[in-house]
C-alpha cells in the first residue's frame, strides 16, 4: 500500500466495530465508525488477514455507522447509520466495495436503529 493514499490510509481504519465475513469466506469487511468507512480484507487460507482498501462514505457527515449486514445472495452490504438515522448501502464484488448512487436511504426520524438483519 501507499499509505499516503486514500485508499489505504490509516485513516479509514479507526474505532474498527462490527465485521461481516462473506457468504465464501475470502473476505472480511469492518466498519470503521469514528471515521465513516468501511475496509476490505482478504482471508488467507490460514486466516491472516490483508487489507485491500477502505471505502469512504459519500455523505459521511453524523453518520455514526456501525452494524453490516450482507445480502443472502452477497452481492450488497447494508450498514446502520445511527447518527443518520439511515442505512447505507454498498454494491460488493469480491473484496470490492462502491456505495450506491441511492444511497443512503432515510429511517423515520423518530427511529433509533441499532442492529440489522438481512432476509
Amino acid at each position: 500500500c501507499d499509505w499516503s493514499s486514500d485508499v489505504c490510509s490509516p485513516i479509514y481504519q479507526t474505532a474498527p466495530c462490527w465485521v461481516e465475513i462473506s457468504h465464501d469466506g475470502r473476505y472480511l469487511f469492518t466498519v470503521n465508525t469514528a471515521q465513516p468507512s468501511i475496509s476490505s480484507y482478504a482471508i488467507g487460507s490460514d486466516g491472516s488477514l490483508s487489507l485491500l482498501g477502505s471505502t469512504p462514505f459519500k455523505n459521511p457527515s453524523g453518520l455514526s455507522p456501525f452494524d453490516a449486514r450482507l445480502s443472502p445472495g452477497g452481492n450488497m452490504l447494508f450498514v446502520v447509520d445511527s447518527g443518520g438515522k439511515s442505512i447505507s448501502a454498498f454494491a460488493v464484488n469480491g473484496g470490492s466495495l462502491s456505495e450506491l448512487a441511492s444511497s443512503p436511504t432515510a429511517l423515520p426520524s423518530n427511529s433509533a436503529p441499532f442492529g440489522i438483519v438481512v432476509l
